[in-house]
């Protein structure tokens, strides 16, 4: 059977990791946080990025002492039994494929303002494109990955340059009109904008020194993106009041278009088409990975362990997720799909964090290259504030989910 080959370096995988990021939600979904958040939806996303961070050393330590393309598959395993490892993989690939459906529909509210052409079709067609680029083998995703992850963070960083004059025209600490449950009903929905970093765990066996090189990405990959991230929201709610963002389906056009014009909006509406595009690339190719390493393992789903010769990609295992993917997108509202996707991840980092605590009891002889600090009784604090964070959110997204009609 054919193997996944080691040529991503570490610099391959923080562009993938801020990659997959950065279109994830601050392009999509911005403006449904700041319905909920109002002026304090870049605390909302501080909030979410803090209980990321904490997952990531999570994830670092685990990646480390098994670096695996299975990701949390190989983790929940070792943890709690395979038949729990292949239900968390079922989860997390699931995420991945959700997610993808997500930006999808965030790239065709970008892409109907160049073209007039509806949600479905341009979701679909996204979701092909993509599928065509994955089948065509990692290095020709990486290199892809690597130019749309710098278009995307230009956009950012212009929209940065638009808005920064007007930071001060709010008041950035006054409480949203539904109080602290909207504050952290905010801070659920934006936390999908965090969703891509665990991927690049994913990479773990076409990474050169992974148990390096993975850990280094995770933590590089997600300051860069804290820093961005709140820059852009405070400047998004100082430059266009909360209420229009939420109706918007192309929230930073909105943002540019108070000072650039049409002109400014079709600049960014393109640079949001490759960076909807790069996320779905990154979640294509991570979802992909757990499903070929569960495929190896499971009788049940060993048709996903096929690997194309020619290509060197799991070439079944992207066909079933080209189909799902196609599925949710035809749901056809953002903020609906993004809170089912948050549902899957906040269940994967409870039960990652969760993992770290159970091994560091059953295998406490297993090397470590990296090992989370702050310790008690040779319990990660870190990973215990995660799963209460991860908790609290979770419960705000249900009530999102609960509320999303209303």
């Amino acid at each position: 059977m054919a193997q996944l080959k080691r040529t991503l370096g570490l610099g391959q995988c923080i562009f993938f990791g801020v990659g997959s990021i950065l279109g994830a939600g601050i392009y999509t979904l911005v403006g449904k946080v700041a319905g909920w958040g109002g002026n304090l939806t870049w605390l909302s996303f501080l909030v979410a990025s803090v209980t990321a961070l904490f997952t990531a050393f999570s994830y670092a330590e685990l990646c480390a002492a098994f670096p695996k393309s299975g990701g949390e598959y190989e983790y929940a395993k070792k943890a709690f039994g395979k038949t729990t490892g292949v239900v968390l993989g079922s989860v997390i690939s699931a995420n991945g494929i959700i997610s993808g459906a997500t930006v999808s529909l965030g790239f065709a509210g970008y892409f109907a303002q160049l073209l007039p052409v509806s949600t479905v079709i341009a979701s679909l067609g996204i979701i092909g494109l993509i599928f065509l680029i994955n089948v065509s083998g990692m290095k020709q995703s990486s290199v892809v990955n690597i130019v749309f992850t710098l278009i995307e963070a230009g956009g950012l960083f212009f929209v940065i340059y638009t808005a920064f004059p007007t930071i001060g025209n709010v008041n950035l600490f006054k409480m949203p009109e539904k109080g602290a449950i909207g504050f952290f009903a905010a801070a659920s929905l934006s936390f999908y904008a965090y969703i891509g970093f665990e991927d690049i765990v994913k990479l773990a066996e076409e990474t050169e020194q992974p148990e390096k090189n993975i850990p280094r990405a995770l933590f590089i990959s997600s300051i860069i993106i804290v820093i961005i991230y709140t820059l852009v929201t405070i400047c998004a709610v100082s430059a266009v009041p909360w209420q229009q963002l939420s109706k918007s389906g192309s929230p930073l056009a909105d943002i540019v278009n108070s000072r650039f014009g049409s002109t400014g909006v079709i600049v960014i509406s393109i640079i949001a088409l490759f960076s909807t595009s790069n996320t779905i690339l990154s979640n294509m190719i991570g979802s992909s990975r757990v499903l070929l390493n569960i495929g190896k393992e499971s009788k049940a789903m060993s048709m996903f362990a096929y690997i194309s010769p020619k290509r060197n990609t799991p070439v079944a295992a992207l066909v079933l997720i080209l189909i799902v993917m196609c599925s949710f997108a035809l749901i056809g509202r953002i903020e609906v799909v993004a809170l089912i996707a948050n549902l899957f991840i906040f269940i994967t980092f409870i039960l990652v964090n969760l993992s770290v605590i159970i091994l560091r009891r059953k295998e406490k002889d297993i090397k470590r290259p990296f090992r989370i600090p702050f310790n008690i009784s040779g319990i990660p604090v870190i990973s215990v504030l995660g799963i209460i964070l991860t908790l609290l959110l979770l419960a705000f997204n249900i009530y999102g989910l609960i509320n999303s009609g209303s």
